[in-house]
């Protein structure tokens, strides 16, 4: 394991260089902090002594129950990813006085697991816990505290709550984001080659995907097998459509307030009505078989029909090639330009996370941001993220990534990475927000269904998510 290696070639290096430096044959070798490593190994060992036993509790959903705590295996590919007991380890190194105990659950009724833990004060670190501000505490303080984590992070785990007394209109940290999954365009090479079609880069538009997606649905002039130009993020969140496309076309529908009362919602204007007008116009051009998910099952593979799909598991995508031998064949580019706006030119891509917030019930609170810096930022656990087929939020640990990946796609994921503004969250934003207002996810992925089939029309589209949106603003008051 490349992990194991690099921690044997750390260690005796250290050796080598603590070794030299006590015979005053060597200045002690910096890190990449600007301190030595002399340095550091005092000032850890410092902290160690300093530091009172007690245990740390971590409880929640994610990376650390998919992994497991010795390591498992991806049924597809083969691939065997390393267990959580490296980042124990790593962390026993550094703080031998303070004890992890690890509490995995599973996705099902994680909500639940996390709130009944803050409310009997069993949890200090709340795995993917930020969007549960009631429980969750928020991070801005201890950033300010430590400007070396300016500029370090694609994004953070930002959130909208008046919890605390916070102003709604304003974006609140709440964790740190540990590992990103950004929204990726696949490409088929071999599709746009067959069609004489040129590969886009990564600075193209909203109508270069629907030209590209047009001129790759028909019967492949090559292989004679029906294709399709596009396979958009699954009917069963169609919402999610909306997001980027909103985004790319730069057309808001909510305006914060100090509070979420005071928040006004516009969901039926010509500039939303277009949004839907341009996910429609996709649809032409992806398969019969997208509406029931089932265009999907061959992608990425040797029998591929669509020349190109969305996805928001990039590194499981680009483990099955891997798996497949097909690197060769496709590529990963981030989607379409932002049209205009603050971020015009940037990609229109958004991402999801995990995170870790502090229990706001912790009596060890310090020690908790402590342990989530540490996984956010630590160069062992960073590689072990990348072994662990994940993407570092912590841009110095994209390093380990480029070594990971191909160009073809690592280039468009560290793009993405690079130009996510800090305060946007998928989650809420200005376009769109599935934490506060009701059944907004929902009724944006039935409108949409309902465009697709020819039930609805962009414009009864927008007046029904608008209705739905004005019925639970009201119940607010």
């Amino acid at each position: 394991m490349k992990l194991a290696k690099r921690m044997m070639a750390v260690l005796l290096s250290l050796s080598l260089t603590l070794s030299l430096a006590a015979c005053g044959d060597s200045a002690p070798k910096e890190s990449s902090s600007g301190t030595s490593e002399k340095e550091a190994s005092a000032n850890v060992s410092e902290v160690a002594n300093d530091e009172e036993p007690i245990t740390l509790k971590l409880v929640g959903p994610g990376l650390f129950t998919t992994v497991g705590e010795t390591g498992s295996m991806d049924l597809v590919t083969g691939l065997e990813r390393p267990g959580y007991q490296v980042v124990v380890e790593r962390w026993n190194e550094l703080h031998p006085n303070v004890k992890l105990e690890i509490e995995t659950s599973p996705w099902d009724n994680w909500k639940a697991v996390l709130q009944t833990a803050a409310l009997s004060n069993d949890v200090d670190v709340l795995l993917h816990g930020s969007s549960i501000t009631a429980i969750a505490e928020p991070i801005g303080k201890w950033l300010d505290e430590d400007p070396s984590l300016d500029g370090k992070f694609s994004m953070l785990a930002m959130r909208r709550t008046e919890e605390n007394g916070g102003d709604f209109s304003k974006y609140i940290p709440y964790g740190l984001t540990i590992t990103a999954n950004p929204l990726l365009m696949v490409l088929d090479k071999e599709i746009f080659n067959n069609y004489g079609v040129t590969l886009p880069d990564g600075n193209w538009s909203l109508e270069d995907v629907r030209k590209v997606a047009e001129s790759t649905t028909g019967i492949d002039p090559v292989t004679g097998k029906q294709t399709y130009g596009i396979s958009m993020l699954g009917a069963g969140s169609a919402n999610k459509n909306y997001i980027w496309v909103s985004r790319a076309m730069d057309v808001p529908a909510i305006d914060f307030g100090p509070t979420l009362k005071e928040t006004k919602v516009n969901y039926n204007t010509p500039e939303t009505a277009a949004v839907f007008d341009y996910i429609n116009s996709l649809y032409p051009f992806s398969s019969p078989d997208y509406l029931e998910g089932l265009d999907m099952e061959t992608s990425a593979t040797a029998d591929s029909n669509l020349a190109m799909f969305i996805t928001e598991s990039s590194y499981d995508v680009y483990n099955k090639l891997q798996a497949g031998d097909l690197l060769d064949r496709f590529m990963f580019l981030p989607l379409p330009n932002i049209e205009k706006g603050e971020n015009a030119g940037n990609t229109s891509s958004h991402m999801g996370d995990w995170n870790m917030a502090v229990c706001n019930t912790s009596e060890n609170k310090e020690m908790a941001w402590e342990f989530i810096k540490f996984m956010a930022t630590d160069p062992v656990v960073q590689e072990w993220l990348v072994e662990s087929n994940n993407i570092p939020n912590y841009l110095d640990g994209l390093s380990y990534l480029e070594e990971a990946m191909e160009p073809a796609y690592y280039t468009a994921i560290e793009q993405v990475l690079k130009q996510q503004p800090l305060e946007f969250s998928a989650s809420t934003n200005v376009y769109y927000d599935s934490g506060n207002f009701g059944t907004l996810a929902n009724d944006l992925t039935t409108v949409i269904n309902e465009i697709f089939v020819g039930n609805m029309t962009s414009q009864q589209a927008a007046e029904f998510v608008q209705k739905n949106a004005d019925d639970f603003m009201k119940g607010l008051q």
